[in-house]
């Protein structure tokens, strides 16, 4: 997800759903698959829906399913096709059963329902005037419009049956199954996703679209379909403006592995972020026509969609994924100056927020989800994945990547699978740097001086780090530039005062400590006199 302005504004007026992240997991039953039916017009922010949803127990005896729904009125509720009872409290649809269920065994729940959904899909008209609904679920917004268990911990495969006036397009996950005139103004839509996604990322979008096919991203014997759905009136806007899309998608798939789904389509729409990552058609906001955006919600494809983090606070393994392999592909594609500017820019930003907000990427203390959209999680989190790049080197680190997706895809992790992965390629122990750098406050702070013995030749270099209270172990390279030569050392440093001797040719001209900004830092270096 691309952040925008307008999320911050919104954390005020929505904290009914920015709660904490202590959803109640129910071990004993597991969402399989949703089956959404949705009617929906041009003339009315009201919906008519039944959703039929497969659930596998994963306890004997299960006799009851909670699931999370808000505001809309419930008509009638089967299971396995027998008309059941339920109950409503606080947003919760408590479901009884009849049926004697064991371990293993499934059952089809079907919820009709109706109503204006209050929030998750959001239904009005766009910029130019023209009626439009657009799913919008990020965090657990889902349950406004349809029942479910809204939270990423229980992935689920989707399909969709969209009822929409003929004259509009319909998208939604996955790939499109059917198309039906049904002769009274109306189309029925249906298209389905075979890979368990997460909630917040199952949508669907409906309005006046100029669809524009852009090719095929051609990768493993596969060809992934790529697509612009635009407002008729910024087609040429947005075929200028939404870029390298191909090349974007077949980089991520040459680094990291095969594309996770059926297609990918850029979709204008009503989101109100700068872009929402949904599995296989991205939401970008109305007037969002920027290529750094689209990097970031294709790597999300990978890193947040495929791969989810089944816990909220460890949301850096889909927005600092997304943040460091969005810049990644501008250092393919347009050199590392690019690169190197957009980390900048980051670290300069992560600083500033830092100075008033210091927390520690991990903080379960936050009990607002829209906080989780904060510098740690975006800008701190794409640098920890480059500097572990660099501590690992670039052929271990991008293997470890690759063994990362391809171990958790369509699946959940946490911050410490990602590790053991790492140290399975690293072949060192890594629980150091995640601690220092996920689980604790801040960064570095180095001061450091040098002087030279020329009677010696000799460099000594004092390092001392300033910050407290973590004191950061990091490898550091130095650069001394003597002559028209440049030689290069590497040193560890892992203590509040540190001093290093080097042997040189004669005294350099310049002393560089990290030149290639490798590590998120604050330094100062000078001569001794």
């Amino acid at each position: 997800m691309r952040r925008s302005v307008l999320a911050f504004f919104f954390s005020l007026s929505f904290a009914a759903w920015s709660s904490a992240d202590d959803y109640p997991r129910n071990p004993a039953i597991d969402a399989i698959h949703y089956r959404l039916h949705l009617t929906i017009n041009d003339s009315s922010e009201e919906i008519q829906a039944r959703a039929e949803i497969l659930f596998e127990f994963k306890s004997d005896g299960v006799k009851t399913i909670p699931l999370d729904l808000a505001g809309l009125s419930v008509d009638r509720i089967t299971e396995n096709k027998r008309e059941t009872t339920f109950t409503r409290t606080d947003g919760k649809l408590t479901i009884a059963l009849s049926g004697d269920y064991r371990r293993g065994e499934r059952c089809w729940l079907e919820i009709e329902y109706h109503g204006r959904p209050s929030d998750g899909l959001i239904m009005g008209k766009n910029k130019f005037g023209d009626f439009s609904v657009f799913a919008d679920n990020w965090p657990n917004r889902a349950h406004y419009w349809f029942p479910s268990i809204d939270h990423p911990y229980d992935k689920a495969t989707v399909e969709f049956f969209v009822t929409a006036p003929t004259h509009w397009g319909v998208i939604a996950n996955g790939k499109l199954i059917e198309k039906t005139n049904l002769q009274n103004g109306n189309e029925l839509s249906h298209w389905s996703e075979a890979k368990p996604i997460p909630t917040y990322c199952m949508v669907i979008g409906a309005t006046e679209f100029s669809i524009i096919n852009v090719g095929a991203a051609e990768r493993y014997g596969d060809n992934v379909e790529l697509s612009y759905y635009l407002f008729p009136k910024d087609r040429e806007k947005g075929l200028k403006g939404y870029g390298r899309l191909k090349q974007i998608t077949e980089f991520f798939s040459d680094l990291v592995g095969p594309f996770p789904y059926e297609k990918l389509a850029l979709v204008q729409s009503s989101t109100r972020y700068g872009g929402m990552e949904n599995s296989s058609n991205i939401f970008l906001a109305q007037n969002g026509f920027s290529e750094d955006t689209n990097a970031h919600e294709v790597a999300h494809q990978w890193f947040g969609d495929s791969v989810t983090e089944s816990d909220w606070h460890h949301l850096w393994l889909s927005e600092g994924f997304a943040t460091y392999f969005g810049h990644l592909f501008f250092e393919r594609a347009d050199g590392r100056d690019r690169f190197v500017t957009l980390l900048s820019k980051d670290k300069e930003a992560y600083l500033k927020d830092y100075s008033s907000d210091p927390r520690p990427i991990y903080d379960p203390s936050i009990t607002d989800l829209m906080k989780l959209l904060n510098k740690n999680n975006y800008e701190k989190g794409g640098w920890v994945l480059h500097m572990l790049r660099h501590l690992m080197g670039d052929e271990t680190f991008f293997a470890g990547i690759r063994d990362y997706y391809e171990t958790y895809r369509d699946r959940n992790a946490l911050t410490d699978d990602f590790r053991k992965v790492m140290e399975f390629h690293y072949g060192q122990p890594l629980d150091w740097f995640f601690k220092q750098w996920i689980f604790e406050p801040g960064y570095p702070i180095y001061d450091a001086s040098w002087n030279w013995n020329e009677t010696a030749k000799e460099l000594t270099l004092r390092v001392t780090q300033k910050q407290s209270p973590t004191i950061f172990r990091m490898p550091l390279d130095i650069e001394f530039k003597v002559g028209n030569k440049s030689q290069r050392e590497v040193i560890q440093v892992g203590q509040q005062e540190q001093t290093f001797s080097f042997k040189l040719d004669a005294k350099p001209q310049d002393v560089a400590i990290d030149p290639d900004e490798w590590v998120l830092k604050v330094m100062t270096i000078t001569e001794a006199r």
